[in-house]
């Protein structure tokens, strides 16, 4: 294969049904979605066993996520790294809540030690609709792990974790051991280190398999804080394995995107151009609902919009 082009790389989601997904995605940034079913993940980014994005424009169209980080390595990473097994460190998807999704807890680094086949899973969630949705997060104040775990057998566990009613705009971080579910009536955009382990601690009597030791094992009972870490101004949340921000431009605004550093643009509202000074699709047109990474080896990568847009900046750690 000949040199790989660098651009701004637009991906096809992959949509996952799901019980208690539904078709928002349609009526909030026109996506035609796959027959009637109920659609609950559309993964914009990923590079997983169970789904790899593909690249959507432009010369490389139809080169899979993992290729591409491969092949580009640094250029593409900048001083970032990829996982061990050489694939890109970032999960980006949307969700669509039209019922509630399962309690449930992801491993941290020490769960995913001791569980075969168990990848830590940290994310954060940005309401884009919310139709009195809500969400649990975390443990209401003093449950103790036997509290819980009575809660569980008893059908009442839902007492024991934090609701919060959410609005379009609101931000939570929900970091590994962290007992969460998306309630009803929510789209949000989900940013996460790449894992699909999920271990589910009630469905809500709608009969799939929890995973009661499992998640107990992955739980933290040590008192939590609702804040971000490093939230400041635009920024959101500062993590070692990636950094979200909101960009809001004005009518006629340009922002120049961190020089050197990969980004991933998850557009939340309005349209713009993605711009810079190399020789392949200067110029990249893109709207809400659309994700694009940019590669680091990019020069003067902005962001232009003649009618005002909102975005999520995503730019994954220095490594090196």
């Amino acid at each position: 294969m000949g040199k790989l082009e660098l651009y701004p790389y637009k991906f096809t989601p992959i949509y996952i049904e799901k019980i208690w997904g539904g078709r928002n995605l349609e009526r909030l940034f026109a996506r035609q979605l796959p027959s009637d079913a109920p659609i609950g993940e559309s993964w914009e980014l990923a590079d997983l066993d169970a789904g790899t994005s593909l690249v959507a424009n432009g010369p490389m169209s139809g080169m899979s996520l993992t290729d591409l980080t491969r092949q580009l390595g640094a250029e593409l990473l900048g001083r970032a790294k990829p996982l061990d097994n050489g694939r890109f460190p970032l999960l980006l998807k949307l969700l669509d809540a039209n019922d509630i999704l399962s309690l449930q807890v992801h491993p941290d680094a020490k769960a995913s030690e001791e569980i075969p086949g168990a990848a830590l899973k940290t994310e954060c969630w940005y309401v884009l609709d919310s139709r009195d949705g809500y969400i649990y997060k975390g443990l209401a104040p003093d449950v103790s792990s036997e509290q819980f775990r009575v809660g569980i057998e008893n059908d009442t566990v839902e007492k024991l974790v934090k609701r919060y009613d959410l609005e379009a705009g609101d931000f939570h971080y929900l970091p590994a051991g962290t007992v969460h579910a998306v309630g009803p009536g929510l789209v949000v955009a989900e940013v996460q280190t790449p894992s699909d382990t999920t271990y589910r601690v009630t469905d809500w009597g709608r009969g799939r398999e929890i995973h009661i030791e499992r998640s107990m094992q992955c739980i933290h009972f040590s008192p939590t804080s609702d804040a971000s870490p490093g939230a400041d101004g635009d920024t959101l949340l500062v993590t070692e394995f990636f950094t979200v921000a909101r960009r809001t431009l004005k009518p006629n605004d340009s922002y120049n995107t961190p020089n050197g550093r990969c980004v991933a643009i998850m557009m939340l509202g309005g349209d713009a151009e993605l711009h810079h000074t190399g020789p392949v699709e200067p110029t990249t047109i893109v709207a809400a609902g659309d994700t694009i990474v940019l590669p680091a080896a990019l020069t003067n990568a902005s962001v232009r919009s003649a009618n005002g847009c909102c975005f999520l900046e995503i730019t994954l750690p220095d490594t090196e």
